[in-house]
């Protein structure tokens, strides 16, 4: 009895000692650290701030061909209302709307490089309607733009918008 004692008290310290030294070996990783800015980084931000603020520009001027440029191949838009789209039906709807467009301006931008090659724009848009009255109405659109570097053009990939009152 007491060898089977003895057993049991050996395989309880076993049980117990293993997995601690087993932990106290393992090679703790160091935490995440953030990668650092660089240089080109802000060169990005830039490129991508002068791009967004051309968007409108191009979009008055009804230049569909230009804008079509600025948008990927593989352009995903999520709409206001929960709808999924492409390069093809922004433009669409762009162009559906383009008669009643008054004005459109930019009352936030800020764009956030997260390497030399991507950024993500986020701003806050107000677009001026003229009703079939001719009253004013003002739509107001936050949005989130991810913009990609390839072949040493930036194309916006993606795109969601939603509501928003004025600030």
């Amino acid at each position: 009895m007491l060898s089977f004692a003895r057993r049991v008290f050996a395989l309880f310290l076993w049980c117990l000692c293993v997995p601690a030294f087993i932990a106290a070996q393992t090679v703790k990783e160091a935490p995440a650290t953030k990668a650092p800015r660089n240089a080109g980084w802000a060169t990005s931000e830039k490129a991508v701030t002068k791009l967004e603020q051309e968007w409108f520009k191009i979009q008055l001027a009804h230049d569909w061909d230009k804008l079509r440029q600025l948008l990927g191949d593989d352009f995903q838009l999520i709409e206001s209302d929960g709808r999924l789209g492409d390069r093809d039906s922004m433009i669409a709807g762009y162009k559906e709307e383009a008669p009643s467009v008054a004005t459109i301006s930019m009352t936030l931008l800020v764009s956030h490089a997260v390497s030399n090659d991507t950024v993500v724009a986020t701003g806050l848009d107000d677009i001026s309607l003229r009703r079939r009255d001719g009253s004013v109405s003002h739509r107001y659109e936050r949005f989130t733009d991810v913009w990609i570097l390839r072949s040493n053009q930036w194309v916006c990939v993606a795109e969601q918008i939603t509501l928003a009152h004025p600030q």
